[in-house]
């Protein structure tokens, strides 16, 4: 009896399953004149299913030498922009200061629906990121105040401390908000949609609009 022979990895990927729950066809003739309501529905929805951390997306930048960054952040509210904060000095703080422009993309595997939304990025009022600020968890805000993100982490007990000193601020001043922290809004011109199905490729819709005050077009797309 000879052996079976050994699975690549190629087999390994190939094997996971990536076809979604039946949900409903998506046209652009039915579908919402604004890209955003259908966003905020298909959120709801997956609210109601209970999709972990379904208010997560990944936003993509490009850093002031021109390489592309992405990083996952939490959507913080959602009306006529995509909403996120992160401090003014960080690296997409700095990329959007230096190219004002991301797109943030939101997946959701069980569902097969994919939102893409592509346009500029401005910082809100002053007093929109300190509110942001002052309602996250007092262990988010001492990570802030900390303001080591994306730098090396050697010594635990020095990490510890710091963390420690961070939340006694917290607590001494609650309403404290660190100058760069900021919430920022994408507004899009251009939404790419998709909707995956079990036994095809799918459905995809394409929201485009020459400005922030301009009517979307919507239009039917190939997968």
């Amino acid at each position: 009896m000879t052996d079976a022979p050994a699975r690549s990895f190629r087999d390994v990927l190939r094997d996971i399953p990536t076809r979604p729950t039946e949900m409903p066809p998506l046209r652009a003739a039915d579908a919402p004149a604004d890209p955003l309501r259908l966003l905020r529905r298909w959120l709801e929805e997956e609210s109601e299913r209970q999709t972990p951390v379904a208010h997560a997306f990944a936003l993509a930048t490009v850093s002031p030498t021109g390489i592309p960054q992405v990083r996952t952040v939490i959507l913080k509210d959602l009306d006529d922009a995509v909403w996120f904060a992160t401090p003014s000095t960080s690296a997409k703080g700095q990329a959007i200061s230096n190219t004002p422009i991301a797109e943030a993309s939101f997946y959701w595997a069980s569902t097969g629906r994919q939102m893409r939304l592509r346009g500029f990025v401005e910082a809100a009022p002053r007093e929109v990121s300190k509110a942001d600020f002052t309602a996250r968890h007092p262990k988010a805000r001492a990570g802030v105040i900390i303001g080591r993100q994306g730098l090396e982490r050697d010594d635990p007990a020095e990490v510890e401390r710091l963390y420690d000193e961070a939340l006694a601020t917290v607590e001494k001043n609650p309403d404290q908000v660190p100058e760069e922290w900021t919430a920022y809004c994408l507004i899009p011109d251009h939404v790419d949609v998709v909707q995956l199905r079990p036994a095809s490729d799918g459905e995809r819709i394409d929201y485009s609009r020459p400005g922030k005050s301009a009517a979307w077009t919507v239009r039917d797309l190939w997968p």
